[in-house]
């Protein structure tokens, strides 16, 4: 089954979870949901939103629309 609004989703997410990761990387900017210091870099969240990234990549290679043939 190709759903085109999955295949989507799963580029918004993809690009939604790269920003986070990057985001979370980035020390000196306040960071919620931390247990740690806010304004500390936070490896670990930024690397559970680069896998949630390569993991929303794949759902959107698997579940991309087929071309139309000629």
């Amino acid at each position: 089954m190709k759903n085109p609004a999955l295949f989507y989703g799963a580029i918004v997410a993809a690009v939604l979870a790269l920003v986070l990761a990057v985001y979370y990387i980035i020390p000196g900017i306040y960071h919620p949901l931390t247990t740690t210091p806010p304004y500390a870099s936070h490896p670990t969240h930024a690397i559970a939103f680069f896998i949630l990234t390569i993991i929303c990549v794949v759902a959107a290679l698997v579940t991309r629309p087929k071309s139309a043939r000629r």
